[in-house]
């Protein structure tokens, strides 16, 4: 029997694809690559590189690569696994998630989420406010217009602040723009955008220094120099051909 190493499904070695979840279970030959996960570390402290060896490699508290410092890790929070000939990563589905860093345009869903710098954000789409049988809002006041805005999730998932999001572009920075984190030295002074069309949201990082992260939500490929954020730890893969 071949096992996944995706998924953990058994299955008969004539089988392609896993049973189980569909992943490719035969990597074509010679087509492995050479992979190695370098560490940052959140306080600054040297960089560990740490080489993938077998099918699987995970990383948390306890993990294959462990990341120790952050009380909010979870045992095993981020699967790296070959997929074919290719190497492919997902959330295991513990802790605080596991963080892509940006590299193009991108939307985010209703209950997406999202980090800049210290800054975990959750996107909610806001309810049209309701007049009453007079015609008249609750309080006296106007509806705003706002369909979205993203609530600031603090260590452990505790909800903070929340920032309604208007119709077009919201910029986020530490310095200038329409939500300010000013005591976030993580932050650069203009991070990223957030473009609001109704009730969706494009996300786009304007050139900050430390990078704007999605959080996973499903499997996904992982290319040459790809970051990852899991808690306060920064995974950086390099991927060299076999």
């Amino acid at each position: 029997m071949v096992t996944c190493p995706r998924c953990g499904v058994s299955n008969p070695p004539a089988n392609a694809t896993c049973a189980g979840c569909g992943s490719p279970l035969h990597a074509p030959s010679g087509a492995r690559p050479r992979v190695v996960f370098r560490v940052v570390r959140a306080d600054g402290g040297p960089e560990a590189l740490i080489p993938m060896k077998g099918e699987v490699m995970t990383a948390g508290a306890s993990g294959d690569l462990p990341l120790t410092d952050d009380p909010y890790v979870a045992p095993v929070q981020i699967r790296f696994f070959y997929s074919g000939g290719r190497l492919a990563v997902e959330d295991a589905g513990a802790g605080n998630g596991v963080f892509a860093r940006l590299k193009a345009e991108r939307e985010l869903p209703i209950g997406g989420e999202l980090r800049l710098g210290r800054q975990r954000l959750l996107l909610e789409a806001v309810s049209p406010a309701r007049p009453g049988e007079d015609g008249t809002l609750a309080w006296g006041s106007p509806d705003p217009g706002y369909r979205l805005r993203v609530v600031q999730l603090l260590d452990g998932g505790i909800r903070a602040a929340a920032f309604p999001l208007r119709e077009g572009d919201n910029l986020l920075g530490r310095e200038m723009g329409d939500i300010i984190f000013p005591t976030d030295g993580f932050v650069s002074g203009r991070h990223a955008v957030l473009k609001a069309r109704g009730d969706r949201l494009v996300v786009r990082d304007v050139g900050s220094s430390n990078g704007t992260f999605l959080r996973l939500t499903s499997a996904v490929f992982v290319d040459n120099g790809d970051q990852f954020l899991v808690g306060r730890e920064l995974l950086r893969v390099e991927i060299q051909a076999a």
